[in-house]
Order: C-alpha cells, then sequence, then structure tokens
C-alpha cells in the first residue's frame, strides 16, 4: 500500500526535461566489512555495474563518477567535502548521486577508520549544497537511514508550487531490521541487480524511453521482494523521498545514438545478458505478460541466457550503436542448468579484469569459510602487485579468520602469530569497532608471550651461569644422608645433569658409591639417585660403631642400617653462581639386621659442597 501511494504521488508533478543540471557520483563498494563480518564477494562489482550504467544512461560524465574501493570513512568524509566545494562553486543545479554497497547494521556503515554512522551520513547528504541529492544504500538494515529519531516519518514531500525539483531522496535495499542478500547466481547484490536492470530499461513502464527514480524504486522494490521471497529471508526495499518542485527526477534516458537496443518480448519469460567473458551480470529482463520491455545496452558482445525451469539456453549477442535487436531472434544452445548463470571465464579478459575477477573469487571463498584457499589467492595478487590494497585487505580478513579457528583449538602461539601478521598487512584493523576485542587478546597473547620469553631468558641465564654445565669435579659434605654422616663426598659431572659420587662416611667408618641425576639446566633441579654403602667393619676393617637410638619412632642402630645397605634417593639441587652446591631431600634405604630380616630406613639428606 505504501509503495502505491508512493507511485501514485510521484506521477501527480508533470514531466521535467531531463538531465538539466551538472550530474556527480559517489560509489563506495566494500567487501571486506568489519573484522566480525564475513566478507562480501560483489560490493566492488555493484559499483562498478552502477557506475557503467549511469556513465552510460545517466548523463553523468565518466570523470565525475568516483568508485571508491573499500576505502576508509576519512576517504568518504574527504570526497564529500570535495563535492560539496564543487555544487557550491558551480552556480548552477547539481545532482549528487551517493552509492554505498557493503556491510551494515542498524546504526553504521562497516568501513574502517572511525564509525560512520548512518544519522551522520544522512545529515552529510541534507547538507549538501546541491539542488537534487540521491542517496542508495545496498546493506544489512539499511531501512534505518529512512528513518528520523526511530519514528515514522512522512515518505515524501511534494511542493508542486516550487517551480524547481529539488531536495533529496533516499532508496535502501532492506527495512531497518532485515538482511540484504547476495547471490552467487546474480554475481552481485539481489537489489542493486534490479535497481541497474530497471535503468537499461527493465522499468520504463510507461514506455517513453526514460527511467525516474519512482519507476526505478518500484521495479527495484518488486523485483527484490520476488527473488527473496523464497530465501527465507525476504527483502522489502524501503525509501525517504523529500523532493519539492515540479518535475520528476529521471535517472536514464535510454534513447541514444551511441547506445543499442534489445527487445524482450512479453511474457513472462526470464532473460539474463552477461559481458562476453560470462563474468559480470549486466542486466535481466522480465518482460510483463501486458508490454514488451526494451534493454538498452552499450555496443558490444553479450552473453544472452533464457532461463526456464529445467535448462539454460545460451546465446551470443552482437550490438552496433543505434542497433536494435530482437532478444528472440538470437540462435540459443541448450545447457544444462547446475551450468550456472554466471560462470566466469578469464581467457579473453584484460589483465585488470582478469586481477577483479582473481580478487572478486579470493573474497568469494573467503565468504564460502575457506580462510588458507583465499590466504593464498590474495598472496598470489601481492606478489604479482604489491601495492593493491584490496588485496592486503582481503589478507587480513583471512587472516582474522585462520586466528579464530586457531584460537578454537587452543593454539595461542599460531593464533598471535595470526592476528599480528593481519595487523600489517591492515593496520586500519586497530581501529575496527569490532576488532577491539581481538586486539585486546593480542595484546594479552603479546604479554603471555613476552612473559614467557622473559622467563626462557632467565633460564637461559642459569643455563649459562649454572656452575654444572661448566665445572666438572665436586668436593662435599654430608651432614646426614643415606651415604652416612659426616660423610665427606667426590663427584664428577657429564652432561651437566649426571654425577656418579663415592664417600667416605666419617662417622661408620664406610665407603659408598651411586649416582644422582639432576635433569634441570636451570640452577634448581630435582635430582633422584641410586647407590650402594657398606662399613669398614663388614670389609674386615676394624670395629663397627654401635649407635643406638630412635628415629622416626623406630628402634635404629647404626651399625647394621650402615652396615650392608643399597638406597634411592630424591630431592632438589641448587647450585649457586660461584659453584656453592646445596641439596635437601630423603633416602630410602634397604638394609639386613643381625636376625637376617630386611628392614628399610628413611633418612634425610642435607648436603653442602663445592664444584670447581
Amino acid at each position: 500500500m505504501r509503495v502505491c501511494l508512493f507511485v501514485l504521488a510521484v506521477l501527480c508533478v508533470t514531466h521535467s526535461a531531463a538531465h538539466a543540471e551538472k550530474r556527480y557520483a559517489v560509489l563506495i563498494g566494500a567487501n571486506p566489512g568489519w573484522s566480525s563480518d564475513r566478507p562480501l564477494r560483489y560490493a566492488e562489482n555493484d559499483a562498478e555495474r552502477l557506475r557503467d550504467v549511469l556513465v552510460a544512461l545517466g548523463g553523468f560524465d565518466a570523470d565525475r563518477v568516483s568508485i571508491l574501493r573499500d576505502p576508509d570513512t576519512s576517504e568518504v568524509r574527504s570526497t564529500l567535502r570535495d563535492l560539496a566545494r564543487i555544487a557550491k562553486a558551480s552556480g548552477e543545479d547539481t545532482l549528487i548521486f551517493f552509492y554505498y554497497s557493503g556491510h551494515a547494521d542498524d546504526q553504521h556503515v562497516h568501513l574502517r577508520g572511525d564509525p560512520l554512522t548512518f544519522k551522520e551520513l544522512q545529515q552529510t547528504l541534507r547538507a549538501l549544497p546541491s539542488t537534487l541529492k540521491l542517496g542508495v544504500i545496498d546493506a544489512c538494515k539499511s531501512g534505518a537511514v529512512t528513518r528520523k529519531g526511530g519514528k515514522g516519518v512522512d515518505e515524501f514531500v511534494v511542493d508542486v508550487d516550487s517551480p524547481k525539483l529539488s531536495g533529496m531522496v533516499m532508496l535502501t535495499s532492506s527495512g531497518a531490521d532485515e538482511l540484504s542478500q547476495e547471490s552467487r547466481a546474480l554475481q552481485g547484490s539481489v537489489f542493486t541487480h534490479h535497481l541497474v536492470s530497471a535503468l537499461r530499461g527493465g522499468a520504463d513502464e510507461d514506455g517513453d524511453n526514460q527511467v525516474t527514480v519512482s519507476e526505478a524504486y518500484h521495479y527495484a522494490y518488486a523485483r527484490t521482494r520476488a527473488d527473496t521471497a523464497t530465501a527465507g529471508v525476504a527483502q522489502r526495499p524501503a525509501f525517504r523521498y523529500e523532493l519539492s518542485g515540479q518535475g520528476e527526477l529521471v535517472l536514464a534516458q535510454l534513447k541514444s545514438a551511441k547506445t543499442a537496443r534489445v527487445k524482450v518480448p512479453k511474457g513472462d519469460t526470464k532473460y539474463v545478458v552477461l559481458d562476453k567473458n560470462e563474468w559480470r551480470l549486466v542486466a535481466e529482463a522480465r518482460a510483463d505478460k501486458g508490454r514488451d520491455v526494451e534493454l538498452t545496452l552499450a555496443p558490444g558482445t553479450y552473453k544472452v541466457k533464457k532461463v526456464l525451469h529445467d535448462r539454460l539456453e545460451v546465446g551470443q549477442l552482437v550490438l552496433a550503436a543505434g542497433e536494435k535487436a530482437a532478444i528472440e531472434s538470437i540462435t540459443y544452445k541448450k545447457e544444462a542448468l547446475s551450468q550456472g548463470i554466471v560462470k566466469g571465464s578469464v581467457d579473453d579478459m584484460a589483465p585488470e579484469d582478469r586481477r577483479d575477477y582473481r580478487r572478486t573469487q579470493a573474497f568469494g571463498i573467503l565468504a564460502a569459510g575457506q580462510a588458507q584457499a583465499a590466504l593464498e589467492m590474495f598472496d598470489a595478487l601481492l606478489r604479482e602487485q604489491n601495492d593493491d590494497m584490496v588485496a592486503w585487505r582481503g589478507r587480513a580478513r583471512a587472516l582474522v579468520r585462520i586466528a579464530e579457528a586457531y584460537e578454537r583449538v587452543g593454539d595461542h602461539m599460531r593464533e598471535r602469530l595470526a592476528l599480528n601478521d593481519a595487523i600489517k598487512a591492515d593496520p586500519g584493523l586497530t581501529e575496527d569497532p569490532m576488532f577491539v576485542i581481538w586486539y585486546k587478546r593480542l595484546g594479552d597473547l603479546d604479554a603471555r608471550a613476552q612473559a614467557t620469553f622473559e622467563a626462557k631468558q632467565r633460564i637461559d641465564r642459569e643455563v649459562k651461569n649454572n656452575p654444572r654445565t661448566t665445572k666438572r669435579y665436586g668436593l662435599g659434605l654430608d651432614l646426614v644422608s643415606g651415604r652416612g654422616v659426616l660423610a665427606v663426598t667426590f663427584s664428577m659431572i657429564f652432561k651437566s645433569m649426571i654425577m656418579p659420587r663415592i664417600a667416605v662416611d666419617g662417622v661408620g667408618p664406610g665407603l659408598d658409591a651411586g649416582v644422582i641425576i639432576a635433569p634441570f639446566p636451570s640452577r634448581w633441579s630435582p635430582f633422584v639417585g641410586i647407590g650402594g654403602h657398606i662399613s669398614f667393619a663388614e670389609l674386615g676393617v676394624g670395629e663397627p660403631t654401635e649407635i643406638m637410638g630412635t628415629m622416626n619412632g623406630a628402634a635404629f642402630n647404626h651399625a647394621e642400617v650402615y652396615g650392608r645397605m643399597l638406597r634411592g634417593e630424591i630431592g632438589a639441587q641448587y647450585a649457586s653462581g660461584v659453584g656453592f652446591t646445596t641439596e635437601l631431600g630423603l633416602a630410602l634405604m634397604v638394609y639386613e639386621k643381625e636376625d637376617g630380616k630386611r628392614a628399610t630406613q628413611v633418612m634425610p639428606i642435607l648436603h653442602f659442597g663445592w664444584l670447581w
């Protein structure tokens, strides 16, 4: 109902001479979006298709149409300021056409740099000193830009007493709470595809060979709703119409000696026209049952595909300037529907077109979740042309996706490396509102890596200054241990950690032999050891030392314990920088009592020594 009212209100004013004003356009295509967005495939392609039709049919000189590929917000603001100065100094009527294809939410467009809100964008366009302003936003939730303070507004204002048409029109691809969709089959946004087709003649409902903004909107609205209704997320393009004066805003003049016409007969068969390489879809036509439709195209060679319910029929169309052809006169060949509408063939493309095609492929692969494959494609593009900023941006987006995968599996080292490489590829990521979380995480990972590095450096210094790595001999005294009481020890050091040791037990007296292993290269290291002890009395020299007492609540006989004994020991060893060593631990000793029974005894270890 709102659309009908809109069209009827616009049609109540009379036609004015078309293209009487100077026309300027700023067209933005931004595939990457913010770091949290799944990159788009065809936003740049959308901007280029719109540029082609505006220059060919819209009265826009080529040097007055600026395409910004993945710009930052400062570049957008600067371009609009430049246009404002041009319009103010012109002294003539001017039309400024602003177009954005990319990611957005209900508050911002997702470009690099300081966030650009819909509110700021709308206020900037409205304030331009231009006679007419037309904004087209093809992005998710773009309908928010047609709202004012979140409340309903009059959708248009028409003052028929004003002699000159002036004001602003805003068209959006979706409602304020809806998602806009790309189509792989169309190689572009659904809304922009139908807008371009409208301007090439699909929307010329009254047959006057010109397309007004109301006709273009009505056509794009109906076709977008129809195409997205089966996708489960229907789009409803929205508008805000603030024009005053007499006449209509004409966007395309279809009759020109420099162009050619293709007639599509009335009916409901769908035809799509592609460039000769089958890469870019130029226009779509589906005639009404009651009228023919004529598409206006530039002279050249095209592929035409008739889309039937079970197959495609493909033919070639060659057009000369001023020629008028019938689309049904083409010789068609059958092709399986599974072959797809847009296939792409790089064989005959110009180098720059081939590069654009490969870059679009890379973003498509990234959008499909194949981050590593996309990264390899972006790297190949950058090896060929190192200053390709869009490829650098794509590389950064691929690395962010890879970092997310590493984060999910807990590989924080590779996650950190991927995030650092992403920022190197696109330093603007640090200004990305959605990258703040990742940037903070990168700081945490860097701090953790720095702490690990510093700890490793400390260990390396300890290893370097550890006397066990530079010295070969040791002499020590065990106040008490499994080797005896007041035992003098002599050690050798192999491989920094293996220390064979012999000792003379001063109280036993007796002899001891064993080995300990201290595996850590730092000054502090745990150790394990084994050894055996035999007293001189057992060797037939002298009498045993009879020391009786209790230890750990059990009777202790020194002569028995240290007579003939095997042991295992554990503990910790510290070696100072100057060679002083300390060992603390426990020894488990197994010995034979006088009655022939085997017994065990736990003995503390307290050792001091010196290495040289």
